[in-house]
């Protein structure tokens, strides 16, 4: 009687999942792939950043954007009324111009863009696993643990701040003694990298420089 066929033992569940340090790293490189003018190219970068949160990040998204409003506003009022160009209104002396109308959307878009991808990163990655992967794209080698003045600390404390912002009146307790030395941030323990996720990272390197070379 035939034996049936023995299972594979790959592990393909581990073989494909990447470091969360490879992730963060992807991520950069698609944020650096957004930067430049206004061209279709940039377009479609901005389209799937904002597709990419209403469909994995849609309330922390509108979360960021509502906090980022008045800077919306500032960016809105520089650009239109600072960019030289045509007026918007020939009969007017002074105001807002075509060109700043096209800057100020520009900028607005963009803003709005990365502020999608960082509610997506946060939606994907809790701050200690943040704070890990951030340190072993640093320090690749290194296997030391975050110290309190750690760039990668200090990142989880404004992302902190930015997810559960103070209450008002609270910078008062800032000039005060602190009665107690403060808890440590979690960090989370960030493996090495791996050879998978050194060619992914090249690969999405690679990517981002044709990227850049056909726009």
């Amino acid at each position: 009687m035939q034996r049936p066929p023995m299972p594979l033992r790959v592990p393909a569940a581990k073989f494909l999942s990447l470091h969360g340090a490879t992730l963060l790293a992807i991520w950069l490189v698609w944020l650096l792939a957004g930067q430049g003018a206004a061209s279709p190219r940039h377009g479609i970068w901005v389209a799937c950043s904002l597709l990419a949160a209403s469909l994995f990040a849609p309330r922390r998204a509108l979360h960021l954007l509502r906090r980022l409003r008045w800077l919306f506003i500032a960016i809105a009022i520089t650009f239109s009324l600072g960019t030289p160009g045509r007026l918007l209104i020939d009969d007017f002396t002074a105001g807002p111009t075509i060109e700043g109308l096209r800057a100020a959307a520009h900028a607005a878009l963009h803003l709005a863009a990365m502020a999608a991808c960082v509610a997506v990163l946060l939606e994907r990655m809790t701050l200690p696993q943040l704070a890990g992967a951030m340190h072993r794209l640093l320090h690749p080698l290194s296997s030391e643990r975050p110290g309190p003045d750690t760039f990668a600390l200090r990142l989880q404390l404004v992302l902190r701040d930015l997810e559960q912002p103070p209450a008002r009146g609270a910078w008062r307790s800032w000039l005060r003694p602190p009665e107690a030395e403060p808890a440590p941030l979690p960090v989370e323990p960030c493996a090495p990298l791996r050879a998978a996720d050194a060619l992914a990272i090249a690969l999405a390197l690679a990517a981002c420089v044709t990227w850049v070379k056909l726009g």
